[in-house]
């Protein structure tokens, strides 16, 4: 077993290729100054920069209207008419994010530079909705009174490059087909693809309905859109060893300040928001920095461990951070054997630092007698696609809690953290991860928010895995002896450290598994039943 995972271990870490970063325009970075707000460019600026693009407005302030390229974060979903005609009838962006573009009449996206765009996702707004649903004092019920007109609610997409043009068409409506129980109107964020458009240098959107009048189309000329240049996986997949070897120079960072919202990594997106006026950031940063002995704010991107878990670069984040996921039915990720569904997680140096010895702002954990009950906790949960949150994970980088003063610990080296209980069989859009802890004051938390992530869901151990038995351990941490429950008959339990090597071997568990001998440290108990394998990660005090 021992050399079995050694192998393992030098396959995954010791193929590290530089990736390329990929992007999409998730229309967060566009300020709104409230919720439930928008942006329609009576700023006049003209254009926002979202991703790698520029996305086109027009604003008339004689008759105050526009078109082009709106943001929103809107969520009315039921009221129909002209006044609603900035909300999506999903109620949220795609990923049950704030933010998504609202596009009126014909709209323009410029790209940075010239190449193949993935998709995006689109949905209706509330206003064309309902009104193709119900009808109203313009524009007619799709499908007439008895329901067998043959209407139709389409954007067509034209990719230019200079004077050639290719199209692509995507139906909001369709009541086309002599069977009407096959008429439908789009109320959900659904993918588009955009690669048949191939090379572009900018993309025209504009509207056509098949309900028309002496004035053009009757139908409510609005569409909403996120996520562009997204890809979508449609089917089940396995998605392994997210790192991210970006940045090819030693003691750099990527903090977000090119505005690009984030980055695209084998098809999940990390989300970052930068505030250009303020020069700060949350959510994720890339980083290699090696610093490991400056404690103050100008050291905010290392890692305590001075690298990556397996390579120079690793992720930075700060405060809460997203990851968002193709936005599909089905889930992302097979249930598979032990060791699936791990990120590894570290402290950040400046925290690490702050927690160890306090500084102006933030407390030394412990205190002056060392008995304060201080801690640092990672959380995480997974939204699914059905909105449904799942059960919040926590993952303590900092622990002052026991009794005994002896077993306080600051986490310095890079660990895995299992994840599986909100990612494996299910529909996951979105992980979100935040921090939190102890010490706080009257802004918030004082203890430097920041924390350390690389490695997400390497492929380890890979065997397919159909247990589907709850493996219950407990205590977590423990000192002495680490009881095993599971709805099955128990073969063998096996104790590994980080590094995979095996600690000990148990046939009978009768009164539980004797850890007294392992030194302090987290360990992770692989329990083999007749139906699989089944992992999860104890903490060894």
């Amino acid at each position: 077993m021992k050399n079995w995972f050694t192998l393992i271990l030098c396959i995954v870490f010791g193929t590290n290729t530089m990736a390329q970063i990929g992007w999409w325009s998730t229309f967060e970075s566009q300020t709104l100054t409230k919720s439930d707000t928008f942006w329609n460019g009576a700023d006049l600026t003209k254009s926002f920069k979202s991703g790698m693009a520029t996305f086109k407005n027009n604003y008339d302030t004689a008759w105050k209207v526009w078109d082009g390229f709106g943001v929103s974060n809107m969520t009315d979903t039921t009221t129909a008419g002209y006044t609603n005609q900035y909300s999506v009838i999903s109620g949220s962006g795609a990923n049950y994010t704030d933010q998504y573009a609202v596009i009126s009449q014909q709209a323009t996206v410029v790209l940075d530079k010239q190449q193949v765009v993935k998709g995006c996702y689109v949905n209706n707004a509330t206003y064309p909705a309902l009104s193709m649903k119900n009808g109203d004092g313009f524009a007619k019920k799709f499908g007439g009174v008895d329901g067998n007109d043959k209407d139709y609610f389409k954007i067509i997409a034209t990719g230019h490059v200079g004077s050639t043009t290719t199209s692509e068409v995507f139906y909001l409506a369709d009541y086309r087909d002599d069977d009407n129980s096959k008429d439908y109107i789009i109320t959900d964020w659904t993918h588009w693809n955009l690669e048949r458009l191939g090379d572009a240098d900018s993309i025209v959107f504009t509207l056509e309905s098949s309900d028309t009048g002496q004035f053009g189309m009757n139908t409510p000329a609005f569409f909403c859109m996120d996520n562009f240049n997204a890809d979508s996986l449609e089917n089940t997949y396995r998605m392994t060893n997210l790192n991210f070897s970006y940045l090819t120079d030693v003691d750099s960072f990527e903090n977000g300040s090119n505005n690009d919202g984030g980055f695209e990594n084998n098809g999940a997106f990390f989300v970052n928001n930068y505030n250009k006026d303020w020069k700060s950031w949350t959510g994720w940063s890339l980083s290699s920095m090696t610093d490991t002995s400056t404690s103050d704010y100008t050291n905010q991107y290392s890692c305590i461990a001075g690298s990556g878990f397996s390579g120079n670069t690793y992720l930075t984040g700060y405060s809460s951070t997203e990851i968002l996921f193709p936005y599909v039915e089905k889930p992302h990720f097979e249930e598979l054997a032990s060791r699936e569904f791990w990120v590894g997680v570290n402290n950040s140096t400046c925290g690490y630092l702050s927690m160890r010895d306090g500084n102006g702002f933030a407390k030394k954990f412990g205190g002056v007698s060392g008995d304060d009950k201080d801690y640092l906790v990672l959380k995480a949960s997974a939204t699914l696609y059905s909105g449904e949150k799942s059960d919040t994970l926590s993952y303590y980088l900092a622990d002052f809690r026991n009794d005994d003063n002896t077993k306080d610990y600051i986490q310095k080296d890079w660990a895995y953290w299992d994840i599986s209980e909100i990612i494996a069989n299910s529909p996951v859009v979105r992980l979100d991860f935040w921090i939190e802890g102890s010490d706080t004051g009257q802004y918030g938390l004082n203890t430097p928010a920041y924390f350390c992530m690389d490695n997400i869901f390497p492929l380890i151990g890979s065997v397919p895995y159909k247990n589907k038995k709850q493996l219950r351990i407990y205590p977590n941490p423990t000192n002495n002896v680490l009881h095993v429950k599971v709805d099955d008959e128990i073969q063998q339990i096996t104790i590994y450290d980080l590094t995979g090597m095996t600690m000990s071997i148990w046939k009978d568990t009768v009164g539980g598994v004797d850890v007294s001998n392992l030194k302090s440290g987290i360990y992770f108990v692989e329990v083999l039943t007749n139906q699989g394998r089944i992992t999860k990660q104890f903490i060894k005090e």
